[in-house]
């Protein structure tokens, strides 16, 4: 067997061809972490352990040189004492600089391979690292590492099925493996699908092919659920023609029962699941309505499922948790359905001089969440409200966001997340409501399978949700994201297809205000797989769509890529769609409306880029927008001006560009509600009215009225009820002010929820901006300078401090962002750039680090008396200029002098 000789430390010889597992040798391992991890021999496996806890997870090194520029896969077999220790890890280095950094899945209790991919293109070193985690949890435990292999990538696909078919409840993933095209040119795979028993044969959207793997992936949408189908693939590869059928059967939201344990007053916390149920008879957890299982925090978890395998929590109230409510490792066929999860995670206390992020024991606080899922495969989480954790995220006002998660999720597969509500506040905010684990690594998030439908995404600092990672056959689909930075990241995109269909994102800010883009794509990678945009809205003061990031060897690579397809997708925002970026690789949009800040926008793309051959520059023309409704107006541009798109368009003749729903999130429900927002100008206000009315004469269901803890501003009658066909039911909504604390535009939501948990969203905005009361208690520390005119070294601003402290930089002023070099009291000269809310209009902007270049904001030492602020080359106008030690003093309400 033919081997193709490499470098490591000297010694290693990797196999170019072959298949079979090349032990590595023991003498070249290096422990990285001599004082909190032991490393030993066992039988030629290395084994590792946790001495002591550790900021940094503990690392036991190989190096390796010279390498092949060929995509590699580096893997090993590995368990841990405790499931999710362990991993393996690529890193990549030129020049001594860190190129990358891949991680595999983490390692389960029993043995499983565990796998890298990971092309050293570009790098002069590798570094091959068996890890371990270093948290408290963990102190004691042991990992163990053996049949170590690395190989070209392409000898490790051999490995997979020719073809694959994982079908979900809506959806049907499709995989073709060991194909022979060279390009994209080569393959061809014609999609079509049918229900058994009917005769015609539906088109659906082709498969996407990756050359460098030589596989072909994509998914069915749109489908039943536990419905039997047929699937026919039209098959071109490189000349050779072949059809391939299947038959497969969409999952059912009904299992057996095999056993049900009610959960009560006697119930010992934290409960910990490791008994397993049956395909034919699962193990049911749940309570009497009204039983709150109070974790408070004494344990990390409140439930957790360890190893545990066809279980179902159905209708919990969950409180507490001194990290997560539900936590699963390593868990199978669980289903999460119909729970109230509130109260987990840590406070901290907020270190400005450090990066603003929360801290404890001297560690940041991040990704505490209401469920955790970890390692898992087959997971529904469904109909669940998750809501007030007990701390919350930074801005990135301070630091890119840390802070507690509705779901934060890593290395699964299958995950449907479906129908449920992350809801966070002005008090308790999100990092991201769904965040994933491993941004950069195929594994990260809901890495393959997944099926995330009509979820309500609000209120956080990041993202509404974080795709990043494989995104192998990932839907995300009809979902709503509101107040946040960002709707959804795609960043990176490693495997893909992804599919983002009729979503919705609107009336996005942190909570400062800050906006970034709608759907973000940017990373430091680009990744190779495929994005869908389709029938997407994104509306209000952001940017549409980002670039892919990646270095300039990827991008060159991007080139021959097939990397975005877009169509019918509707966006009206005031910052950019990100052209440069966004075409850099090859794609194909068409059917868009695009009104953005990009004069001539549409006209560009056409000439440049030959792309939006059929775009829309027109304005677009709402049933409501102001009460959230954003389905287009009768004779609006746009409708009946989109591109049917195979197996997803209905009907006959041309779609509507923008959303497919009209009640966003979607929910299998037939209630509408005639106002998805209601948004009060001033503080106090006359009460607003919402109409629900139900749509299918046999539906009818009891409705109560929920809110968060700290949406205690929102008063709505009345709070319980029914609702019946032809009974529309009037709620009330008023703004109880003895709740308002600040002068800001307080933001919340209620829900009208049934008691299976289906549920309708409203947001509620409440602008207190103009009580001069509390605007002047915000304001009560400021420190107000004065402004002086430009002059040749630049325009001075002075400040008399009355006690010394450690201030922000905030101006008054208009225009967009800017970087301006800034010298105090003649001193050194820094370039700070000046950040606020979107919007041309005069306002509070602070001047301090970029932080998205990942410096951190800190506040400016000053002593007590008078000092100089230069603004070197500035000729803007300024209006004002202050000090303060929280940015909530002046940009809460930016527009107010």
């Amino acid at each position: 067997m033919r081997k193709l000789q490499s470098i490591i430390g000297g010694v290693l010889a990797v196999l170019a061809v072959a298949a079979e597992p090349l032990p590595l040798p023991q003498e070249a391992w290096r422990n990285q972490n001599r004082n909190e991890l032991s490393l030993s021999e066992e039988n030629g496996a290395l084994q590792l352990k946790v001495e002591k806890q550790s900021r940094f997870d503990g690392s036991a090194i190989r190096t390796l040189r010279k390498l092949p520029e060929v995509p590699l896969v580096f893997c090993g077999t590995v368990s841990g004492s405790k499931p999710g220790m362990a991993y393996l890890q690529v890193k990549l280095y030129r020049d001594g600089k860190e190129l990358n950094r891949l991680d595999s899945r983490r390692s389960r209790v029993r043995p499983g391979e565990l796998c890298v991919e990971f092309d050293p293109k570009g790098a002069d070193r590798i570094e091959l690292l068996c890890r371990t985690v270093s948290a408290l949890e963990y102190v004691g435990a042991t990992a163990r590492f053996s049949n170590f292999r690395l190989l070209p990538e392409e000898e490790f696909r051999r490995e997979l099925p020719p073809v694959k078919l994982v079908p979900g409840y809506e959806a049907c993933s499709i995989e073709l493996n060991h194909r022979h095209a060279s390009d994209l040119d080569g393959f061809r795979c014609e999609v079509s699908f049918r229900p058994e028993g009917t005769q015609r044969w539906i088109p659906a959207l082709p498969l996407a092919y990756q050359p460098p793997e030589k596989s072909a992936r994509g998914s069915l949408l749109n489908l039943k659920e536990d419905t039997p189908y047929q699937l026919r693939l039209t098959v071109d590869d490189a000349g050779k023609k072949e059809v391939i059928e299947r038959n497969f059967r969409t999952l059912s939201s009904r299992v057996p029962i095999g056993r049900t344990i009610e959960l009560g007053p006697g119930t010992e916390l934290p409960l910990i699941i490791r008994d397993s149920g049956a395909p034919d008879g699962y193990v049911r957890y749940t309570a009497k309505p009204g039983f709150v299982l109070d974790g408070g925090t004494a344990a990390d978890d409140v439930i957790r499922l360890d190893q545990a395998e066809y279980v179902i929590l159905d209708g919990l109230t969950i409180c507490g948790g001194r990290i997560n409510g539900i936590r699963l490792d390593d868990a199978a066929h669980i289903r999460i359905l119909n729970c109230d999860i509130s109260g987990f995670g840590r406070i901290g206390v907020r270190r400005p001089e450090l990066d603003g992020k929360f801290y404890e024991a001297g560690r940041a606080l991040n990704n505490d969440a209401g469920i955790r899922i970890q390692d898992c495969r087959d997971i529904l989480v469904e109909r669940n409200y998750i809501h007030d954790p007990r701390g919350t995220a930074n801005s990135w006002f301070y630091s890119h966001p840390a802070g507690p998660n509705g779901i934060f999720v890593g290395g699964t597969e299958q995950a449907v997340f479906r129908y449920n509500d992350f809801i966070g506040s002005d008090r308790h905010r999100w990092n991201d409501a769904v965040e994933g684990m491993n941004n950069g690594s195929v594994n990260g998030s809901v890495c393959r399978d997944a099926e995330i439908v009509g979820n309500y995404f609000a209120f956080g600092n990041d993202d509404g949700m974080e795709l990043d990672g494989g995104q192998q056959n990932c839907r995300f689909l009809f979902n709503k994201s509101e107040g946040v930075l960002c709707g959804v990241s795609t960043a990176p995109c490693l495997a893909g297809p992804s599919y983002l269909v009729g979503n919705l994102f609107c009336k996005p800010g942190d909570e400062l205000g800050f906006t970034n883009t709608a759907i973000k794509n940017n990373y430091s990678v680009a990744g190779r797989g495929k994005l869908y945009f389709l029938h997407n809205t994104m509306v209000g003061d952001w940017s549409a769509l980002s670039s892919y990031g990646g270095k300039k060897e990827e991008n060159e690579a991007l080139k021959r890529i097939f990397k975005g397809y877009g169509r019918n997708n509707l966006a009206a925002v005031s910052g950019s769609l990100a052209v440069v970026g966004i075409f850099r690789a090859i794609a194909d949009f068409d059917y868009d409306l695009l009104l953005t800040n990009q004069k001539g926008l549409i006209g560009t793309l056409q000439r440049q880029y030959n792309q939006e051959r059929h775009g829309i520059a027109k304005p677009p023309v709402f049933v409501d927008a102001a009460r959230g409704n954003y389905t287009l107006a009768a004779g609006s541009p746009g409708i009946g001006a989109g591109e049917p798109v195979p197996g997803l368009t209905t009907g006959a003749g041309a779609p509507s560009v923008g959303v497919l729903h009209s009640d966003l999130p979607f929910r299998p429900v037939p209630i509408h509600v005639d106002a998805a927002r209601i948004e009060f100008a001033a503080v106090p206000a006359e009460p607003a009215e919402v109409t629900v009315t139900v749509t299918d004469p046999a539906f009818r269901s009891e409705f109560r009225i929920v809110r968060n803890a700290a949406g205690r501003f929102i008063r709505v009658t009345p709070e319980t009820g029914m609702l019946a066909y032809g009974k529309p039911v009037k709620l009330t909504v008023s703004i109880d002010r003895s709740e308002i604390t600040s002068a800001r535009l307080n933001a919340g939501a209620f829900l009208i929820r049934l008691p299976d948990g289906f549920s309708r969203p409203v947001s509620v905005y409440a602008d207190s901006t103009g009580d001069a009361a509390l605007l002047a208690k915000d304001r009560a520390n400021v420190i107000r300078g004065t402004t002086g005119p430009a002059e040749k070294e630049g325009m001075k601003l002075t400040a008399d401090v009355p006690k010394a402290g450690n201030y922000y930089l905030f101006l008054r002023t208009a225009g967009p962002e800017r970087k301006i070099p800034v010298s105090i009291d003649g001193g050194e000269t820094s370039e700070l750039i000046l950040l606020g809310q979107p919007g041309p209009q005069e306002k509070w902007r602070v001047l301090g680090a970029h932080t998205y270049t990942g410096r951190p904001n800190r506040p400016i030492p000053f002593s007590a008396g008078r000092h100089t602020v230069t603004l070197r080359g500035f000729t803007g106008k300024i209006a004002g200029f202050a000090l303060a030690e929280k940015p909530e003093e002046l940009l809460l309400a930016p527009l107010r002098p």
